[in-house]
């Protein structure tokens, strides 16, 4: 039996402090925030965590405010 995480869709996302009064994520609760999220990620989406770390500073915010926009 495999055991993986399957993250959920991120559709509303920028709602999640408004709707529960925290801004945990991951399965676990364990990151605060948006890039934190991103950073926890390995196996298969650490190619995508790599991207977003070689992102510059200004392109890295333009990322987690679309992903507010959700």
């Amino acid at each position: 039996m495999r055991r993986e995480w399957r993250t959920p869709p991120l559709w509303g996302i920028g709602l999640t402090e408004t709707v529960s009064g925290t801004f945990r994520l991951l399965h676990d609760g364990r990151a605060d925030g948006l890039l934190e999220a991103i950073l926890w990620h390995g196996g298969e989406a650490a190619a995508a965590r790599d991207r977003v770390m070689q992102l510059s500073g200004a392109e890295r915010e333009q990322l987690l405010a679309f992903l507010r926009s959700l």
